[in-house]
């Protein structure tokens, strides 16, 4: 009986080291997946009830005032004109508000709940392309080189990302290790990069054409291949 539950055993292990062997070469061999820069943020993260996020400016604008008003009307070294100044402005920008159908008090409520959601949207990676083959295609903006010789740079949806136009969120922008051999030939030039997508967040602060900028960044993509996309 024990005879037999050995063998058994080393059945199931053999089983087990085949199967094992049999996922790594289909994982090796396996393309890819391609992937937007959409698909990196946590798709339960960005999904939550924002009401400012229809307001319009002009709304969004009333209802800084509003808050600023608030704020300054607290203040105990105000004198008389200057106060009856803000609550003017403050009456006058909820009228505004409620005109065009606002529930300001409920407005006032959420706006720190609402600003905690906004910062989970922006940093929270999806976890399914954690250990994940992807390919990605956008511009990389190039980092100081690694200790070993190893490049480094930085992939981004849009061109002058990080330098005329702000970072994407730190879920969104991609830190990209390349091999020695690897170059980026130009900032401005659109690249598709394949290869092992981490979860690996870094934060670094490096020179981007005409300024320094930070870099942080909820990702990291150890690059096989680095080429322009087909035409």
């Amino acid at each position: 009986m024990i005879a037999f539950r050995q063998q058994e055993v080393s059945v199931r292990f053999l089983i087990s080291v085949f199967v094992a062997a049999l996922l790594a070469a289909t994982q090796a061999t396996a393309e890819p997946e391609a992937i937007e820069f959409s698909d990196l943020a946590d798709p339960l993260a960005v999904a939550f009830d924002d009401p400012y996020a229809a307001m319009g400016v002009d709304m969004l604008n009333e209802l800084k005032l509003l808050v600023q008003s608030d704020e300054k009307l607290a203040g105990t070294d105000l004198d008389e004109e200057t106060r009856t100044r803000l609550e003017v402005r403050r009456t006058a920008a909820r009228e505004v508000l409620e005109a065009n159908g606002h529930d300001v008090e409920a407005l006032l409520e959420q706006r720190w709940d609402v600003a905690r959601k906004r910062q989970s949207a922006r940093m929270a990676t999806n976890p399914i392309f954690d250990g994940v083959e992807v390919s990605i295609s956008g511009y990389i903006i190039p980092a100081p080189p690694d200790a070993d010789g190893s490049g480094f740079g930085y992939l981004v949806p849009q061109v002058g990302m990080c330098s005329h136009l702000p970072p994407p969120p730190p879920n969104q922008l991609v830190r990209v290790r390349l091999r020695v051999d690897q170059q980026v030939e130009s900032v401005y030039l659109p690249v598709r990069v394949s290869g092992l997508l981490r979860v690996e967040p870094s934060d670094e602060t490096i020179f981007v054409l005409d300024g320094e900028s930070r870099m942080l960044s909820g990702w990291t993509l150890n690059a096989e291949t680095v080429e322009l996309p087909d035409g």
